[in-house]
């Protein structure tokens, strides 16, 4: 686990709420940090301490510590949980820095689809939170979707954990887009409707409930980059919550 410098928010950036649906919102800040680039340059230095993770991260991550990130942490606890329906109270975080790296013909089958993050524990709930850390907004946002069959998503996951061949041979039998070469889901297909897309914007904030299906919205993957200053760089933190 890295040790971050101390990271401080900027408390004059203005706060917006953004409608993903009619019953779904994210939170948007532009300049959320007084210094972004202290967490790029972070970064570089530790590019060897990058790793694939087991989570199905498209990409590589690094753990960071918590006890420097106690400025953005506070902003969560006390003004998100004001924002969405969840208790202050007995929140976990954890962070990590994150580059989105793979080609689409190195994606797994399940990311090749939109996913929601997982529930830790029981009776809780997960949301999640991204600071852009790339000048290229071509290198994409983050895009929301709704399920249109939920149950055969879940059938290929279940699939995917006993047998990667057999999932694949399910999804390409059930969904057509599994018949075409590989890609980054940014739109809508037979598996999801597209809601909303999220640009990314560097230094912007984002904040939404895990539970909404979501992607990076990697319309040209051929500028993904493993070099931490040119490539998908962004801070991912992720707040386990009871629900009110």
């Amino acid at each position: 686990m890295a040790a971050l410098p101390e990271i401080r928010i900027n408390t004059q950036a203005e706060i917006r709420r953004e409608t993903i649906s009619e019953d779904q919102y994210c939170v948007v800040v532009d300049d959320f940090l007084q210094d972004p680039h202290e967490l790029v340059e972070f970064a570089a230095e530790h590019t060897g301490e990058f790793s694939r993770p087991e989570s199905g991260y498209p990409g590589q991550q690094l753990l960071v510590q918590n006890d420097l990130l106690a400025d953005i942490y506070r902003f969560i606890r006390s003004d998100m949980t004001k924002r969405f329906p969840i208790f202050r109270g007995g929140m976990k975080l954890w962070t990590f820095l994150s580059m989105v790296t793979l080609r689409p013909g190195e994606l797994s089958n399940l990311q090749r689809i939109c996913h929601t993050d997982p529930i830790p524990r029981p009776g809780r709930t997960i949301y999640a939170a991204l600071v852009y850390l790339f000048e290229n907004e071509d290198l994409g946002g983050t895009s929301f979707f709704r399920w249109k069959n939920r149950e055969l998503v879940s059938q290929a996951e279940a699939i995917e954990r006993e047998d990667s061949d057999k999932a694949k041979a399910f999804l390409e039998e059930n969904f057509p887009s599994f018949r075409k070469p590989a890609r980054y889901m940014t739109g809508s297909n037979e598996i999801a409707a597209l809601l909303c897309t999220i640009p990314a914007r560097f230094n912007r904030l984002i904040f939404y409930s895990g539970d909404v299906p979501h992607s990076g919205a990697i319309t040209a993957p051929e500028l993904l980059s493993s070099d931490t200053r040119d490539g998908r760089l962004t801070l991912n933190i992720f707040a386990d919550v009871l629900p009110k």
